[in-house]
């Protein structure tokens, strides 16, 4: 059989190059790479050109990347990753007012910011994490397509993926909503519920994504995620309806990561929700709707508790996550600064969970907001000025 590329697996294999797979040893071989699908050329897989040219080499057709990077400390790396999203906004913002003035964009910028995030996400993906739980629903927009970019580094990450597909996904998740600069701010900004003409003009977002970044000579995969994030294995997603057999192991990460993105986010209509909520929502659409191998995957990589997330403690204490722990998901470093029985705020203190001199654990992750507290204020306070 000729074999086009991998589009899905649990590891980082991904094709270097189109071939023919001529035997066992070869199929064997993609199964250690942990390849779950891949894409047949039926009109080649008899040629005898195609066996003649990529026989040879078979055995190179795939490339497994397990880099292990020391962590910077995060104290070292908040900083750093304060000020990098705080200038990602800004590029947003000025590309958008570009696209609307001129319609055209400079694609140079976004890849090197797209370097950048995926350069700190391996020095120490909690300080990016982190600045994705900062709140503003007024710049929900600019601010959406940042966090995307940064969650599907760190789920690029976490599946040990090839640097190179790693830095394409970063760099997609920046650019994949570039088509709402087409769409009416009466639309884009409307504090409702939109009607059906005004919902079908907000979908072909994705069909002006993709014109835009084919336009500016973008990486393919940029454009596929960006007409594609909102399909769904069902056929129920748009722009085209697309079936589970046609949409690629990426874009059905950027379709977990951009709802994901969208539930837990502050909106003028609605306010933020938790982490363990939105994986309880996207848990309960099920499998017509997301891939639940990769959803698993996905909760794996962000953390169960991860930092920032703000949780009452059998105490009756709150707490905001400091350090998440993937060794022990149920245990991260917190710490707590207020009491909920007494309502009021007390001495902070950090505690470790897999202490034994700790006598506390965690219960649930709450809304900040239910208790009066301002979650900016509270992540600045006890994380990023620590």
């Amino acid at each position: 059989m000729y074999v086009t590329r991998v589009t899905k697996s649990r590891k980082s294999a991904i094709m270097t190059s189109e071939g023919i797979i001529k035997n066992r040893s070869n199929i064997e071989r993609l199964k250690k790479l942990k390849v779950l699908e891949v894409e047949i050329d039926t009109a080649k897989s008899d040629s005898q050109h195609a066996a003649e040219s990529a026989g040879e080499n078979a055995n190179n057709e795939l490339e497994s990347s397990n880099k292990v990077v020391n962590a910077t400390p995060l104290s070292r790396e908040l900083p750093v990753a304060k000020v990098m999203y705080a200038k990602a906004r800004e590029l947003q913002r000025d590309t958008f007012d570009r696209l609307k003035r001129e319609g055209n964009f400079d694609a140079t910028e976004f890849e090197a910011l797209a370097k950048s995030f995926l350069s700190s996400i391996i020095r120490n993906s909690d300080a990016l994490l982190c600045m994705t739980k900062m709140q503003n629903k007024d710049a929900y927009l600019l601010e959406h397509s940042l966090n995307v970019s940064i969650l599907l580094a760190i789920f690029a990450k976490h599946l040990n993926f090839n640097e190179d597909i790693a830095l394409r996904l970063t760099l997609a998740g920046l650019l994949h909503d570039m088509g709402k600069v087409r769409i009416s701010d009466d639309i884009l900004l409307k504090n409702g519920r939109l009607t059906v003409p005004e919902y079908e003009e907000m979908k072909q977002h994705t069909v002006y994504g993709a014109e835009i970044l084919e336009q500016a000579n973008i990486d393919g995969l940029a454009v596929q995620i960006a007409l594609e994030h909102h399909e769904r294995l069902c056929g129920e997603g748009y722009p085209y309806g697309l079936l589970a057999h046609q949409l690629n192991q990426y874009v059905r990460m950027s379709c977990i990561v951009d709802v994901f993105d969208a539930i837990t986010a502050a909106r003028v209509y609605k306010p933020a929700m938790s982490a363990h909520h939105a994986f309880k929502i996207m848990k309960n659409a099920g499998p017509e709707q997301f891939d639940q191998e990769l959803l698993n995957e996905f909760i794996k990589a962000i953390g169960i508790f991860s930092i920032g997330t703000v949780v009452m403690m059998k105490s009756q204490k709150v707490a905001v996550v400091t350090k998440t722990n993937f060794d022990d998901p149920l245990k991260p470093t917190v710490t707590v600064f207020y009491n909920a029985k007494y309502k009021r705020h007390i001495e902070v203190e950090p505690l470790d969970l897999t202490s034994r001199k700790v006598n506390d654990s965690i219960e649930k992750a709450v809304n900040p907001l239910d208790f009066g507290l301002d979650i900016n204020a509270v992540i600045d306070k006890l994380i990023v000025t620590q």
